[in-house]
């Protein structure tokens, strides 16, 4: 019933990396793609379960980037994206993005990320997830000095769950 509810069919579905520079980010596509995998100017093919799915990916965090998310993805807005996202004070304005936009977010924080310099989870500050909260994005933790195998399933079930839905919701239509 839960999942019902955090699933509407006319919401897009934003898969999202939060993390440092150097947390994790980039290896958690390519572990989810099984290569190394860049930022395209089109959708590519994911395969879940035998299923295969067009999804956007914007790998390189737009912040450390540099560059407005509007300018890397293309004219029409993607069923799914999957971003990078940089833990920075500003980063609330790539998420005013997709909300806009009407894509519900699942977010992934890399805390601690692979390269910080504790083991343990690090305070949150700037208020970006109780931002992502309040505007009823999923966020579930994930520690990114260990094996990304973990968290790209997390994000596998989701994008196998949205679809599913997605797919039903198209069939009760008919």
């Amino acid at each position: 019933m839960i999942m019902e509810s955090l699933h509407d069919s006319n919401k897009k579905l934003l898969i999202g990396i939060l993390g440092n520079p150097k947390s994790g980010k980039a290896t958690t596509w390519s572990t989810l793609f099984q290569k190394t995998v860049r930022t395209g100017k089109y959708e590519r093919e994911l395969e879940i379960n035998d299923q295969k799915t067009n999804v956007f990916l914007i790998n390189g965090a737009p912040l450390e980037r540099k560059t407005e998310i509007k300018k890397i993805l293309p004219k029409y807005d993607p069923q799914i994206v999957l971003c990078s996202f940089s833990y920075h004070k500003n980063v609330k304005q790539n998420f005013n993005y997709f909300i806009k936009k009407n894509y519900h977010l699942y977010i992934q924080w890399l805390n601690p990320g692979f390269n910080d310099e504790f083991n343990s989870s690090l305070f949150y500050q700037y208020g970006i997830i109780d931002y992502l909260l309040t505007c009823g994005a999923e966020v579930c933790v994930v520690n990114g000095k260990e094996n990304p195998i973990h968290r790209v399933e997390l994000m596998k079930n989701k994008i196998y769950g949205w679809n599913r839905n997605t797919l039903q919701t198209q069939r009760d239509k008919y």
